[in-house]
């Protein structure tokens, strides 16, 4: 394929350069200030992130904050094997994994740590007497079915 040469038209316009001194700088001012301003943004949604995330807000497993304050407890990581855990239960399509441990207490608590397939971790502690037989909450159907585990 070749390239074929165009007739200029002596209609046309001849465009010259009409640069305005000093115009740049305004433009680099208003990019830095852009750039400033998206990283505060993003500063403050992982932020607003890291506060949601204890109660499980994020894609995933769904937690209400209710739950948080009766029954569950966040706690920190264990990084638990999944020999370590007494039960476990890998939802797929859904993008997690759930590990669960009965703790050696006289009282019922689950150790239950959920992992998601961006990598996030989080741990919580449930008290089973705490829970309503009727619960709709994923950790603590988990955590219930953890404690009935033989």
């Amino acid at each position: 394929m070749g390239i074929q040469e165009v007739q200029g038209n002596c209609n046309a316009q001849a465009y010259q350069k009409n640069r305005n001194a000093g115009r740049g700088e305004g433009f680099q001012k208003r990019f830095l200030q852009n750039l400033k301003d998206r990283d505060e943004a993003k500063q403050a949604a992982a932020d607003a992130q890291v506060t949601v995330g204890k109660i499980g807000m994020k894609p995933g497993i769904r937690v209400s904050a209710a739950a948080t304050q009766e029954a569950m407890q966040a706690v920190e990581v264990r990084h638990m094997s999944y020999e370590e855990s007494d039960h476990v239960k890998i939802a797929v399509t859904e993008g997690y994994t759930l590990k669960g441990k009965r703790e050696e207490s006289a009282d019922a608590k689950v150790y239950v740590e959920a992992k998601y397939d961006d990598g996030r971790l989080e741990a919580y502690q449930v008290e089973i007497n705490k829970i309503s037989a009727n619960t709709n909450q994923k950790i603590e159907q988990f955590a219930l079915e953890t404690m009935n585990e033989v």
